[in-house]
This record gives C-alpha cells, structure tokens and sequence, in this order.
C-alpha cells in the first residue's frame, strides 16, 4: 500500500470514530429507527456532509470493519467497491492492504 492509499484509510477510519460518538449519544436518547446525522466517512478530509441513518443501518455498515457510510459518489474506485446504494447514502468497502489497515484500526476491534 502506498502512502496516498494509507492517509485515505486513516482519513476514513478517523471519521468513523467520530460516528461511534455520534451513535454513542444517539443511543442514549433514542429508539433504533429514529435518524439521526451521522458524518460522511469518506477518504476526503475536508468533507463535512451529514448523512441521514439511523442507529440500525450504521450498525448494518459498522457489522463489517471494512465497511463504512459514505454521501453518494463519495467513494474511490480504485481502492474500494460499493456495496450498497441507500437513500441519502452508500456504502463502500475498503479492499486489499487498505481493508486490512482500517479492520486493525476499527474501534470495535480494540
């Protein structure tokens, strides 16, 4: 993996923590099919979009460490496959040395 493909990972591993807040405080004053505003979790870090889902789809995309939600068209091609296409947002798959850095670096796996 080189170093672009490694600072792209660890952008989107970084943004998922940040969702495990969200859904930490989300969990505390709500039901599972209430929406909530998670963060776009894409390789790009200047990006600020908010994503519609709630507490039960981001744990569908969290059952997977190689999986993250991500705004439509907000994916790399060449380092990550879709694997679902939602309403208000998609989930992508990190693959090869780039889906085994962000499985070792996935929150839920310390």
């Amino acid at each position: 993996m080189d170093a672009r493909e490694q600072r792209l990972a660890q952008n989107e591993a970084l943004f998922r923590e940040v969702n495990e807040k969200v859904e930490a405080v989300a969990a505390v004053h709500g039901a599972d099919d209430h929406v909530y505003e998670f963060y776009c979790e894409c390789a790009n870090a200047d990006c600020s979009m908010q994503l519609p889902a709630t507490i039960a789809e981001y744990e569908a995309v969290r059952a997977h460490p190689t999986r993250f939600l991500v705004a439509p068209e907000h994916w790399l091609p060449e380092v990550e496959s879709v694997a679902e296409k939602r309403d208000g947002f998609w989930v992508i798959e990190k693959e090869g040395e780039a889906g085994r850095l962000v499985a070792h670096l996935d929150p839920r796996s310390r």
